[in-house]
């Protein structure tokens, strides 16, 4: 390769991003090593989140976080914190702003594959607008509609029932934004989630609907919603928060909907089993507490309590993979924001609480963005570099012990650093849990609330610099923080090194230039550095140039470089917000290829309205039971004059998913969750380095049985690791493929075929359900002839016959006046691939529509010898019709 662009661009590997480090929210991240990286991802609905994955997956991510999942009081176009139904997240045919709970659960199933946890917003503080009113003609309407899901709203001692009143005040009990505020102190005992209409301890059923609601009305359909209490615990604990000993505690059981028992409770422990119930039965991996400011600190010991050992996810050597919270905290004060900071949980002794919880790092958020503003004399990173909560429980400030760092989201506006991809590269490189916020704005680019993201945050129409610093977190985020900023120098600009691994430059000078700086370092001497983001190359950065895009470590362990300020060069330079550098250790080039292709289905090019929407990644199909994953290397030189025979690469390991056994030996090969191999498997079909081979080329072979892989979106990650005899961590390159493996027909059935009006009974939807959830659309046809060939059934499929979508899995198609008796319905399924299944789904019975029902040939409501005698319609004629014809009523044995 001639040159560093080079080095950066053409390599299909060295621009995609790494893959999750062990868990998917550990209690602490090592303080050696960047976790991954949080995505913010708002205004998007779970299809998108679906259809995106490949995205999120390239990019790098290792957790989303989205936005409260409960149906909102304020209509499906509410983002979500006004709650009104904290167990309803959508059905078919009614679903949220995002879709439906199995849409949800299925978005998460999907990205747990891509090696990706979600995070969701609990609101434990307030629940919606509904009934803040001091109108007495309102409150008592809202009370009659059964007030809030789970919650009393009044009582004769007790007006307020579960709230706080409409007159109480401050952070504790006042109403945040307006919304009414849950009184998690009160003890009312209620069954929170009806079952059976005579039980005395249930919530006051609403009786008069209010805009088309009715509240706690008691329905088996709740029973899911409670946890079998008819069996041993899962579990004895005991809480050291609170001094109770030998509590029983009781997993939620998915699949069994039956078994649940009904038990009463306070408000607060209805929260914490809803919170429970997203983690076992949604498949949730994670919380940010909203709002947690305003609620008493000793409510945190009730969330640890109602997460604790709760997930039923394990890590791949089967240690327990923990819940992982942080809260919203809107407090520049550390030593106040440590009261919401605990991790204690001691996995040698499971039976004893703990807590695996941080913050949201606001004391950095204001450091940052009164530090990087548009005025270059006011900034000093003196004020940044030493302000993160990090610091508040070990006095250590840059080693990721605690604190979720975020430069914008979705409260913020324009409250947020001038420089923001300055920002954002501080940020991102450090130790400890980062996020980056993103707003999809699949609902309207124009809505006041959540506020504008990175709209760079998955590349596309805004280009790659969030994913790239993505890309060197995951890649080279390892080694110990090390200040090496120059002692004079403290104000203006900030060098940093990840011990080994890396170099950040950064400057928050408002002016055009450089400042040439040497400064140590502690990589061996003789160590060439690249600059890895792009941006010494980049003509804007530097039109005359004038900064190096390769540094070789001097004799002394001393760099000479340039620190870049945020204008460009030159009386007329642009303003160009890039004023950093990473100069990083050059890892592995090299190309993946997968054999057996069928075909590639091609990312779409965004725009301006489908930025946050249209996946950019393409899609190799697999249709083959077997097929090769092959990773060439070759020898790198860098600039064309350095050559760097580290850099070849001396092994690589390879990963489908989150992790499977893809070599035959009967394990996943690498299960430590500290290590960066979690998850990976050694490639046995060829394994030859480049770094053993004279020419400094290496190949690396698997073979892989598709068989051992589900249907459609499979996540290929192959890991290029730099040979390292310096001491130093693991740095490496990623490649990474979506391949959607298609071996299989979708295969579909009849879901249900009911009247959508009682009134018209021969007026029915036919509910087609996708069973394994790959179909991308469907058509329907009733009461085709038997003798019609695949040919000409696909002849008649077009726009007229498409069913629309219902849910995730469901497809729906209304008819007018069906005949009563065995129907059949010919169902054609398409996934995104093109590969279709024609399906004949006989015996789709209906009653007390039109006719009187199996015989009534003529469906003339009566039965009579014209209904067997050779005129239209009758039986005779059907019957040899020879399949030419096909009558319901006729269909006796439902063949």
């Amino acid at each position: 390769m001639d040159d560093s662009t080079s080095y950066l661009r053409r390599s299909c590997c060295a621009v995609i991003a790494s893959a999750v480090v062990g868990t998917l929210a550990s209690i602490a991240p090592a303080q050696n090593r960047s976790a991954p990286a949080y995505l913010q991802i708002f205004e998007a609905s779970y299809k998108t989140l679906e259809r995106r994955a490949p995205d999120i997956f390239a990019a790098g991510y290792g957790n989303l976080w989205i936005p409260p999942i409960g149906r909102a009081d304020q209509g499906n176009f509410s983002v979500g914190y006004d709650q009104y139904d904290r167990f309803d997240l959508g059905s078919p045919g009614k679903p949220t702003m995002y879709g439906t709970e199995t849409g949800i659960k299925q978005s998460i199933d999907v990205l747990r594959r891509a090696g990706t946890g979600v995070t969701i917003d609990l609101v434990w503080n307030h629940n919606g607008y509904s009934g803040t009113s001091t109108n007495a003609a309102e409150r008592n309407a809202f009370a009659a509609a059964g007030g809030y899901p789970g919650f009393v709203f009044t009582r004769t001692d007790d007006v307020d029932g579960d709230f706080h009143g409409a007159f109480e005040g401050g952070d504790l009990n006042g109403r945040l934004a307006g919304l009414i505020d849950i009184a998690q102190n009160k003890n009312y005992q209620y069954i929170r989630n009806p079952v059976d209409p005579a039980d005395t301890r249930n919530l006051p059923a609403g009786t008069v609907s209010l805009f088309g609601r009715l509240a706690n009305v008691p329905t088996e359909a709740n029973r899911r919603f409670y946890q079998d209490r008819d069996r041993a615990p899962d579990r004895m604990v005991f809480d050291p928060a609170t001094g109770e000993a030998n509590i029983p505690e009781w997993d939620f059981t998915p699949g069994t909907a039956t078994t649940g028992d009904p038990v009463t409770e306070n408000a607060l422990g209805y929260l914490m089993r809803n919170t429970r119930w997203m983690v076992q039965d949604v498949g949730v991996d994670g919380f940010r507490i909203d709002a947690a400011k305003h609620m008493p600190t000793w409510v945190m010991n009730y969330l640890d309590r109602a997460v604790y050992r709760s997930n039923p996810r394990t890590n791949l050597d089967g240690s327990p993979r923990h819940v992982f919270s942080f809260s919203e905290v809107f407090d520049g004060n550390r030593a106040f924001q440590q009261q919401f900071i605990k991790k204690n949980i001691n996995d040698a002794n499971p039976g004893v609480i703990g807590g695996n919880r941080d913050v949201l790092d606001f004391p950095l958020y204001f450091a940052m963005r009164d530090n990087l503003t548009a005025n270059g004399l006011q900034n000093d990173w003196r004020n940044i570099k030493n302000a993160s909560q990090d610091v508040q429980d070990d006095g250590l400030a840059n080693n990721g012990s605690q604190g979720v760092a975020f430069a914008q989201n979705h409260d913020g506006g324009n409250s947020q650093p001038h420089l923001g991809n300055v920002a954002y590269a501080y940020m991102l490189m450090r130790p400890g849990n980062a996020l980056v916020y993103f707003n999809a704005k699949e609902f309207g680019a124009n809505r006041d609330f959540p506020t504008d993201g990175r709209g760079d945050a998955l590349g596309g129409l805004y280009g790659d610099r969030i994913t790239t610093l993505i890309n060197l977190r995951n890649t080279h985020g390892r080694g110990n923080y090390q200040d090496r900023t120059p002692t004079n120098d403290q104000k203006e600009m900030l060098i940093y090194e990840r011990e080994k691994s890396a170099l950040v430059v950064l400057s928050n000078r408002g002016d055009g230039g450089y400042d040439s700086r040497s400064i140590t370092t502690a990589f061996e001497p003789g160590t060439p550095l690249i600059e890895l983001t792009g941006n010494a190359s980049d003509a804007v950065v530097d039109p005359f140039n004038d900064f190096p895009e390769l540094l070789v470590v001097n004799n002394d362990r001393t760099v000479n470089l340039r620190v870049p300020r945020n204008k460009a060069p030159g009386a007329s330079g642009a303003q160009h917000n890039r004023a950093y550098f990473i100069y990083g250790l050059a890892t592995p080039q090299g190309n993946l290829s997968v054999s057996n292709v069928s075909q590639t289905i091609a990312g779409e090019t965004p725009t301006a309205t489908t930025n946050g929407t249209a996946r950019l990644s393409s899609i190799d199909v697999v249709s083959a039971d077997t097929f090769n994953v092959t990773l060439n290397t070759n020898a790198v030189t860098l600039l064309g004059v350095q050559r760097d025979r580290p850099a070849d690469g001396d092994r690589a390991l390879i990963r489908f998913n989150s992790g499977i056994d893809l070599n035959g030996n009967g394990v996943v090969d690498n299960v430590n969750p500290s290590s960066t191999g979690y998850g990976f498997e050694d490639f046995t079909t060829i394994n030859s380095p480049g770094y053993n081979n004279a020419n400094g080329d290496g190949q690396y072979v698997q073979e892989i049985d598709a068989t051992d892989l589900p249907e459609g979106m499979n996540f290929l990650t192959v890991r290029a690791y730099r040979q390292r005899s310096d001491g130093g961590q693991a740095v490496y390159t990623d490649c990474r493929k979506t391949i959607y493996v298609d071996r299989l027909d979708p295969l579909s059935s009849v879901g249900s075929f009911q009247p959508w009006d009682s009134a018209s009974p021969q007026n029915r939807d036919l509910v087609i359900r996708s069973d394994d959830k790959t179909a991308d659309k469907v058509h329907v046809f009733l009461n085709l002839p038997a003798n019609l060939t695949d040919a000409q059934i696909l002849a008649l499929v077009g726009q007229g016959n498409r069913a629309g979508d219902y849910d995730r899995d469901l497809f729906k198609y209304g008819y007018f006046n069906v005949q009563s008796g065995n129907n059949v319905a010919t169902v054609v399924t398409y996934e995104i691939t093109g590969n279709l299944n024609i399906q004949r789904h006989s015996g789709v019975f209906v009653a007390n529509a039109r006719g009187a029902g199996l015989g009534d040939i003529n469906g003339d409501g009566s039965f009579t010898t014209s209904d067997v005698a050779n005129v239209g319609g009758a039986f005779e004629e059907v019957l040899y019709s020879r399949n030419a014809q096909f009558n319901p009523a006729a269909d006796l044995d439902a063949n």
